[in-house]
């Protein structure tokens, strides 16, 4: 009896773990929208819908250096042909950071999205893209 309420135990938790790694809906489609505009080449336009409403859409100048770098990542690594959800963390219930690897023709970038939701709605607070995949397998 001991051990069957320890497995219902762990597999309780492996649910909740489970349940927890998933992303927020919303969050999930504004990122399927931004891989689906970078796919389509629209880099502007991508990351207009992304960062509505985020402190980063009112420094233009921060923009225009995440849609350079875009633009020189598509050069380097191809056209982005698909993107995979890779990881979901959680600090609290309002701050969010959602890990997707893109898939190109010459080599994956690894994006790292913030998010934050000090009221009723999302916004982007941070967003990095690089290429250090190999940190995906540990040392």
């Amino acid at each position: 009896m001991r051990y069957a309420l320890a497995l219902v135990m762990a597999c309780v938790s492996c649910a909740a773990v489970a349940a927890a790694e998933e992303a927020p809906p919303e969050l999930a489609q504004m990122c399927s929208t931004f891989f689906g505009q970078l796919r389509e080449g629209k880099v502007a336009e991508a990351y207009t819908l992304l960062l509505q409403g985020s402190r980063i859409a009112a420094k233009l100048e921060d923009v225009s250096k995440l849609e350079e770098r875009t633009r020189e990542m598509l050069q380097s690594y191809g056209a982005v042909r698909g993107y995979d959800a890779v990881n979901v963390e959680f600090v609290g219930k309002n701050l969010c950071r959602l890990t997707y690897l893109t898939r190109s023709d010459i080599a994956p970038v690894r994006w790292r999205i913030v998010f934050y939701r000090p009221a009723d709605k999302w916004r982007v607070f941070n967003l990095q893209m690089d290429d250090a995949v190999m940190e995906f397998f540990g040392k």
